[in-house]
């Protein structure tokens, strides 16, 4: 209806289809996540996410109490193929470490975007 470009057309479809997917298989994991008491949540994501941080080449030399309250922040993301997860002279509010999958660094007319090849960041 909008005559939106090709690329963006695939980019929410492909968007819809992996929310329709998580959603459908119950997978509502931060819902789950934030209706739990804050010393559950903060072990949770010690365990989940603290070893991860610990091996990220920005985190050495760090502390053990900052980089705990750092992964008491973080959240999983899952990115269909194809979709921008950076785009250039976008003001920054996050920081993204790299779990699986792989991005395309790709420039185009408009600028610098980073897309998601695989699934999950």
């Amino acid at each position: 209806m909008n005559q939106l470009p090709v690329r963006l057309q695939d980019q929410m479809l492909a968007h819809l289809c992996l929310k329709f997917r998580t959603d459908s298989k119950g997978l509502q994991q931060q819902e789950t996540l934030d209706s739990l008491p804050k010393a559950i949540r903060s072990s949770i994501s010690h365990y989940l996410f603290y070893s991860l941080v610990d091996q990220v080449y920005l985190s050495r030399g760090v502390s053990n109490d900052l980089l705990f309250q750092l992964v008491l922040e973080m959240k999983a993301k899952n990115f269909p193929p194809q979709e921008d997860v950076i785009l250039q002279n976008e003001a920054p509010t996050d920081f993204y470490i790299l779990v699986t999958g792989a991005v395309d660094l790709t420039e185009e007319e408009l600028g610098i975007s980073c897309s998601c090849r695989d699934q999950r960041i």
